[in-house]
C-alpha cells in the first residue's frame, strides 16, 4: 500500500498535459487487460491529488479480511486552495468502464463508505453513472438515499478530468461538486 505526496505549503501547481494523455491512452488501451487500464486510471486520479498541497493518497488499501478493496484512501489537510469545504479523510473509487457504472457498483462504494464510517466517496467514472440526476433515476437515486444517511458520493468523469491544467482546478472541481451535493442535490 504505497503512500504517497507530492506538494509541501500551499503552492498550488500546473498539470503535466502530457502525462494526463499519457494515462487516459493507457487506461483506454483495448490490448491491456481490464486491471491494467483500471490501474492507469488510478495513477491518473492520484497524480492530480498528489498537485493539490495538503493531500497525501494511498492505493489498494484491502481489509483484513479480503473482503473489500478501497482504491485511493485520501487525507486531506485542508491546506490547498479549496480543500478545506472538503472532510479531512474521504475515499476514492475509479470505476474505468465503457459503459456508465451501474446501481450495483455505486451501492457497493456506499457500502465502502459506511462500513468505514467515512462520510465523503468521490466515485471517479470514466463515462459517468447510469440514470437521469434530474429525476433521480438508477445510481442517481441510490447516491441521493446514501445523502440522506450521512453520505455524500461526487461523480467524476474522464471528461471533467481531461480538462485540467492546474491543482487549484481539481480542488475546485471537487469543491463545486460539494457545494452542488449539499445545496442542491446534484452529484
Amino acid at each position: 500500500m504505497p503512500l504517497r505526496k507530492r506538494r509541501r505549503g500551499t503552492e498550488m501547481g500546473a498539470y503535466s498535459k502530457p502525462e494526463i494523455s499519457r494515462l487516459i491512452a493507457v487506461g483506454k488501451d483495448k490490448s491491456l487487460s481490464t486491471k491494467e487500464r483500471g490501474d492507469a486510471l488510478e495513477s491518473l486520479v492520484c497524480y492530480l491529488l498528489q498537485g493539490i498541497p495538503g493531500v497525501l493518497t494511498r492505493t489498494n488499501g484491502i481489509d483484513p479480511f479480503r473482503g473489500s478493496e478501497i482504491d485511493i484512501s485520501v487525507a486531506n489537510a485542508q491546506t490547498g486552495m479549496w480543500m478545506n469545504v472538503l472532510p479531512s479523510l474521504f475515499l476514492v473509487e475509479c470505476k474505468n468502464w465503457d459503459a456508465p457504472v451501474d446501481v450495483k457498483a455505486v451501492g457497493a462504494f456506499i457500502l465502502k463508505l459506511h462500513e468505514k464510517g467515512v462520510e465523503l466517496g468521490v466515485m471517479v467514472a470514466a463515462n459517468g453513472v447510469t440514470g437521469n440526476q434530474d429525476n433521480l433515476t438508477a445510481a442517481y437515486m441510490k447516491i441521493n438515499l446514501a445523502q440522506q444517511a450521512g453520505r455524500r458520493v461526487l461523480v467524476v468523469t474522464l471528461d471533467d478530468l481531461k480538462a485540467l491544467g492546474h491543482s487549484e482546478e481539481f480542488s475546485k472541481l471537487l469543491c463545486e461538486r460539494m457545494l452542488e451535493c449539499v445545496a442542491a442535490g446534484r452529484f
